[in-house]
């Protein structure tokens, strides 16, 4: 407003000739697309994109996040599912690590140092824990093809 020399009227107004003209665009995505893209690459050189966390790493996040959760309400609906979760993506690094040829040994090892290491990284202030893309995480625990029956 202050650039354009503009009202807060005057700029709703160019806001909405810009929606109608994306909402009656042949392609309304694809003109959307074209026009957030060089927004996105401005955005992404500001904020860098999401880390993808590994299995053990999510078991630790969602560790931390049940920590958190339980200290502050108890044992409720949430910290009972963030505790299952992590006990979920535990389970399956341990597996894997057993698959690989270690020890249960080896994978509690594992496991406690990716504990420790994002513990140290959620209070570093260096964006912690919320750089990761917990949505994977997610994913990692969905329940496998036809392994809950």
């Amino acid at each position: 407003m202050k650039e354009g020399a503009l009202t807060r009227e005057q700029v709703r107004d160019l806001i909405a000739v810009q929606v109608q003209a994306l909402q009656t665009a042949p392609d309304p995505d694809k003109a959307l697309s074209a026009l957030a893209k060089p927004c996105l690459a401005r955005l992404d050189a500001t904020v860098p994109p999401l880390v993808a966390p590994t299995l053990k790493q999510c078991a630790a996040i969602l560790g931390l996040a049940y920590s958190e959760v339980h200290a502050r309400e108890g044992m409720s609906t949430s910290a009972q599912d963030l505790k299952t979760l992590e006990s979920v993506l535990s389970s399956r690094e341990r597996e894997a690590i057993i698959a690989a040829g270690g020890s249960g040994d080896d994978a509690d090892r594992t496991l406690a140092e990716a504990r420790e290491a994002m513990a140290a990284e959620a209070g570093d202030g260096k964006g912690g824990v919320d750089k990761y893309d917990i949505a994977r995480c997610y994913e990692f625990a969905r329940p496998q093809e036809k392994s809950h029956y």
